[in-house]
């Protein structure tokens, strides 16, 4: 009776174990920035604010990331910005120091999109060398930074009370 117990138990327990790793790992999103994405030959180094909206198809590099879920890094350039006029689609080019990589981000844009410093897309590498964002995330630092004591904050408020 006991030996029983003791299999069963090693079983749920090792069951859950399978499912627990294969959790883990399936969750797992890579995080790069432009010019990393670039170098790993998933994306076409060139892309230009006129290709953003349409690449000549072509296979992505061996061993590149096309398909995976990942996140990327870079500054937006704001003379490739389209937006359709459903407004449910945007396109746009992240570029980096030397890479750029083309966007089709589908969703709610935020607000502070056309503001942003630097920008967060998450989604996956096509086929075609392009990236198809489902999350876009902005970032504005100079917003939150702290105002030195005694200054006027952005409402024309002052700080000190």
């Amino acid at each position: 009776m006991q030996t029983r117990i003791i299999v069963g138990g090693a079983v749920i327990f090792a069951a859950m174990l399978v499912m627990s790793i294969a959790t883990y790992f399936s969750s797992q999103e890579a995080y790069y920035t432009v010019d990393e994405l670039v170098a790993d030959g998933a994306v076409y180094a060139g892309a230009g604010a006129a290709q953003a909206a349409e690449l000549p198809a072509a296979p992505a590099a061996a061993g590149a990331p096309v398909g995976r879920r990942m996140q990327v890094r870079g500054t937006v350039d704001k003379a490739s910005v389209t937006r359709p006029a459903d407004g449910l689609e945007l396109r746009f080019v992240l570029t980096g120091k030397d890479g750029r990589v083309p966007v089709v981000y589908r969703g709610v844009v935020p607000d502070t999109f056309d503001l942003a410093e630097s920008v967060t897309v998450g989604g996956r590498v096509t086929a075609d060398g392009g990236f198809a964002a489902d999350q876009l995330l902005v970032q504005c630092p100079s917003k939150y930074e702290a105002v030195p004591p005694g200054q006027a904050d952005a409402a024309g408020g002052d700080r000190d009370g």
